[in-house]
């Protein structure tokens, strides 16, 4: 089971909630999360889909072909700015 944390406006998009639980097979890749994230949260499968939205895992930004493990820090970031 995957933990995804969620964070600024896209905690919006599920109803309030800061982490979604997602049953992910063996094997599954960043791509599969946002296929099974677009199925249960349109709104929010969409952003990712274009990708508006940032997976990060393990701290680190993701691509669609990175493996997934039970154990991962999975997080979606909304666009953000900002600096100096």
């Amino acid at each position: 089971m995957a933990q995804i944390k969620l964070f600024g406006m896209l905690k919006t998009l599920v109803a309030g909630v800061n982490v979604l639980d997602l049953p992910l097979s063996d094997g599954a890749q960043v791509k599969d999360l946002v296929d099974a994230l677009h199925v249960q949260y349109p709104g929010l499968g969409e952003l990712l889909q274009q990708k508006k939205v940032v997976v990060s895992v393990n701290q680190e930004i993701a691509h669609w072909e990175t493996v997934l493990a039970d154990s991962d820090e999975i997080a979606l970031l909304p666009p953000f700015a900002g600096g100096a």
